[in-house]
């Protein structure tokens, strides 16, 4: 296990909400590679758009905000609430943060976000913001040598969020793009007569229009590209440039050096694509890469080829969060974390996991989210993934023994 990367190297984030959108209750530390699975508005998205927005705020320091609203803010934001409140009407594209308490919850059910932040340079805070009333209470304690969004060794890691909707934004972006993405960002300056749009797809389109890249690709994570092109896509996603000066995305198949336009192309490529592109330019160790539903469009088969790119992505040491609804996704994690515990490796590029680094949180209406633990039979198996196929098998039973019957009796009268 020589070439495991430390689990450590990342700081540890514990993040904790009460009332939240969809969420009754969730106590979330952010592992290696964290996963959020349950039905669907029970809030995964919430809450994996609430670790963009906190990563903005401490760590990015508003690096995503346009430079005409930025060069306003120092005289917007009188302090550092007003900055956190922006930050939260941005990422969540509301008009005011109260617009976030709980859907169907008592007027007195007021929301709470709290944040609990540790590295190995012993810096740290606690972050607990509070709506309720009408009115945000912002409460923080810095400890250590210095707090981490003003440390810039820090700032060089970046957050990065892949949409569910990022196969339409892929083919759309030119016709919002430039100055007009700016336009649709929520400032303070009053209501906009253009619609808006949340800063995680303005940021996401944002890389798109103008292919935004640290210019030095790692070749660890480059490798990973190039095996997601070669193993899932079948082909290469080529980057050249518009009559409008804007990247143009198209694909090539593999043994062909014919290319094609992205909007010609099956869903799975145009849905894997924006990855591609991000691993190639903008990915680096350190970072948080989030994506939602990464299976989808996918055959089983490739998505289970898809977790071991997110596990080789861990071994990289990139922090991973993924939201998913895909059986076959979390299977071949247990099999990775499961792989991980053997004494022995397997040839070829590191793609097991460990236990400790996979962190598995299963989120459901109306009660508490809660840790799906790993097990080395079961892996990471929510009962109601159970309740399902148990049901499945259970009508499928049903429906034969009553078609045989009913084929028994018409052999019985024909006789």
């Amino acid at each position: 296990m020589s070439e495991i990367k430390d689990a450590q190297q990342h700081p540890k984030v514990e993040i904790s909400v009460k009332n939240f959108g969809p969420i009754a209750e969730a106590d979330i530390d952010l592992r290696p590679l964290t996963v959020f699975v349950g039905p669907s508005n029970t809030g995964k998205t919430y809450f994996a758009t609430l670790v963009y927005a906190l990563h903005s705020i401490f760590v990015d320091e508003f690096s995503h905000t346009p430079e005409p609203i930025k060069k306003n803010i120092p005289h917007k934001l009188s302090s550092h609430h007003d900055a956190v409140v922006l930050a939260f009407k941005r990422c969540f594209d509301v008009a005011s943060v109260s617009d976030l308490e709980r859907f169907g919850g008592s007027d007195s059910d007021s929301l709470e976000v709290s944040l609990n932040f540790s590295d190995i340079d012993r810096e740290g805070w606690h972050f607990r913001l509070r709506s309720g009333d009408g009115k945000v209470t912002l409460n923080e304690k810095r400890e250590g040598i210095s707090t981490r969004h003003r440390n810039p060794e820090r700032n060089s890691e970046k957050c990065h969020y892949l949409p569910a909707a990022r196969s339409g934004l892929l083919q759309s972006y030119p016709i919002v793009a430039g100055s007009l993405m700016d336009l649709t960002l929520r400032s303070d300056n009053g209501p906009s007569e253009i619609p808006t749009l949340s800063a995680v797809t303005v940021d996401f389109m944002r890389h798109l229009a103008f292919h935004e890249g640290n210019g030095k690709p790692v070749p660890e994570i480059q490798g990973i590209a190039d095996a997601l092109e070669s193993g899932v896509l079948a082909g290469k996603i080529i980057v050249t440039t518009s009559q409008g000066g804007y990247p143009k995305y198209n694909y090539c198949p593999n043994g062909s050096d014919q290319e094609v336009s992205l909007t010609r192309t099956a869903a799975l490529v145009s849905e894997l694509a924006p990855l591609v592109l991000f691993l190639r330019s903008l990915v680096n160790p350190g970072d948080t890469l989030i994506i939602e539903e990464p299976e989808a469009h996918l055959h089983p088969g490739a998505q289970a080829d898809m977790a071991v790119i997110l596990a080789r992505l861990v071994r990289a040491g990139v922090r991973v969060i993924i939201t998913t609804h895909s059986d076959w996704l979390l299977e071949e994690i247990g099999n990775l974390t499961l792989e991980g515990l053997l004494i022995g490796q397997t040839n070829g590029p590191p793609s097991w996991l460990l236990p400790e680094e996979v962190g598995a949180w299963h989120f459901q209406k109306d009660k508490p989210v809660k840790e799906i633990a790993f097990h080395p039979r079961r892996g990471f198996s929510p009962k109601d993934y159970q309740d399902v196929a148990e049901g499945l098998y259970n009508r499928s039973v049903n429906l034969q023994q009553k078609f045989e019957k009913q084929e028994g009796k018409n052999e019985r009268e024909s006789a």
